[in-house]
């Protein structure tokens, strides 16, 4: 899978389904420090991904300060060659002037069993022994 490096940051991009719709959602900033995938709420309405009662409410803590997030449950969540079912990803507020539609961290990273190879911007799924 293709990693990009945009100002500085390591990006690539996620493919979603929650309740039938589909989306793949690219400008997300790899976060090997971010303990949880955090998608942008904007990104993620357009497939009638919203706060509802009875979604569990998560902070996200960074160098911005602490943001309140939802979390839910997707059908399938595909990373380059992994696909994950029912796998529950944050949604929530990015900063504006950040020009991306999320982070992808470290439960995904580590679900997914990643490899990020850097010499040649990339990513794949290393077969667990």
């Amino acid at each position: 899978m293709k990693v990009d490096l945009v100002d500085g940051l390591l990006q690539t991009s996620i493919t979603i389904n929650y309740k039938g719709q589909v989306l793949t959602i690219d400008k997300l900033v790899i976060d090997t420090s971010a303990s949880h995938t955090l998608l942008s709420a904007d990104a993620v309405a357009d497939i009638g991904v919203y706060f509802e009662t009875g979604d569990e409410l998560v902070s996200a803590f960074g160098i911005g300060g602490e943001e309140s997030c939802f979390r839910k449950a997707f059908d399938f969540v595909t990373l380059g060659d992994f696909k994950i079912d029912s796998f529950k990803l944050d949604a929530g507020a990015l900063h504006e002037k950040l020009e991306i539609n999320g982070l992808l961290g470290l439960d995904l990273l580590m679900a997914a069993n990643i490899v990020l190879d850097l010499s040649s911007f990339s990513m794949y799924t290393k077969s667990r022994k």
